[in-house]
């Protein structure tokens, strides 16, 4: 019964995918970030404006809880649409220089996740998230724990441990993947005897794992005339990769409430990731490295949900 609401769902989110190959103004272009200099016709890559992209991205692409602590029990699911504002450095150079178009500083986004219960106060779940004027999606996976659950009628609240992992799709030469991890705790408030609100409040940890496919530093040049008019080829000085780095680390405290009223479920969060501060060092050629470093700023997150229990 379950799979009777998620599969309409999911396939309901696939429909808003572009159906012609039109690109975004959120869609990238990667071969932006690396430049020919010298005499030599050596590309620089910006690792750091990588690593400061994929950051940004990720929080925007990753799962939001949008739930409290408390599992919905062993015969218990439920379905949720969550519609987020994200916010970006949309006047970065990161952003300027790989963004196809022009970035707003806020970034829509919208989640399906169908959520089922287990017994012992266990749940997983499954869905996808969806970002607007792009044709960029995530898949999605989910975990949770309560710990500590049932005590609604004192004031105890419940405890929750939760998992989730992503994987970024239609990003044209960028390979994206998210996990988090962490911890939260609720209590339900009864009003009459028809609907409750269950505040809550969370922090988990996001790691991001990124690389690029081989992009071109030239791609209006044609190797191939070139070599036609008697031009040496040089393709290969002008490729270039972003490889993978350490995890890319961000912290996310965040606070909601959810309001039950028969089977129809409304809610509210706020999430912030805090800035970014990871960094690696990459090799950059002729034997020398370089630290790349997450310049990411402080992204705010606002997410409205809409769903049902059953």
């Amino acid at each position: 019964m379950f799979s009777r609401f998620l599969i309409p769902a999911t396939l309901a989110l696939i429909g808003l995918l572009p159906t012609v190959a039109q690109a975004g103004k959120y869609d990238l272009d990667l071969t932006k970030l690396g430049e020919l200099r010298g005499t030599d016709a050596f590309v620089t890559q910006d690792n750091s404006g990588f690593r400061s992209l994929a950051s940004e991205l990720g929080v925007v692409m990753a799962p939001k809880p949008t739930d409290p602590a408390d599992s919905l029990g062993l015969a218990g699911f439920a379905i949720t649409t969550d519609v987020s504002l994200n916010t970006i450095s949309q006047s970065a150079g990161f952003w300027d220089d790989s963004a196809r178009g022009d970035a707003d500083r806020i970034v829509p986004t919208l989640q399906l996740l169908g959520r089922k219960g287990l017994w012992p106060g266990l749940e997983v779940g499954a869905g996808a998230t969806k970002l607007f004027d792009s044709r960029m999606w995530t898949v999605a996976g989910y975990g949770k724990a309560a710990l500590h659950e049932g005590f609604h009628h004192l004031p105890i609240p419940t405890i929750a441990l939760r998992g989730m992992f992503s994987r970024v799709l239609g990003a044209k030469d960028l390979f994206l993947t998210t996990m988090s991890v962490g911890g939260s705790l609720s209590h339900v408030f009864g009003i009459g005897s028809t609907f409750h609100i269950s505040p809550y409040a969370g922090f988990d940890a996001l790691f991001i794992i990124a690389h690029s496919n081989v992009l071109d530093a030239t791609p209006g040049v044609d190797e191939y005339d070139n070599q036609q008019l008697g031009v040496p080829p040089t393709g290969r000085d002008h490729e270039f990769v972003f490889r993978r780095q350490d995890p890319i680390t961000r912290m996310r405290p965040y606070g909601g409430f959810r309001v039950v009223f028969s089977v129809l479920r409304v809610g509210f969060e706020a999430m912030f990731a805090l800035p970014g501060s990871s960094s690696d060092v990459v090799p950059v050629g002729n034997g020398t490295t370089e630290t790349a470093v997450d310049n990411s700023a402080l992204q705010q997150q606002y997410s409205f949900t809409v769903g049902l229990d059953f």
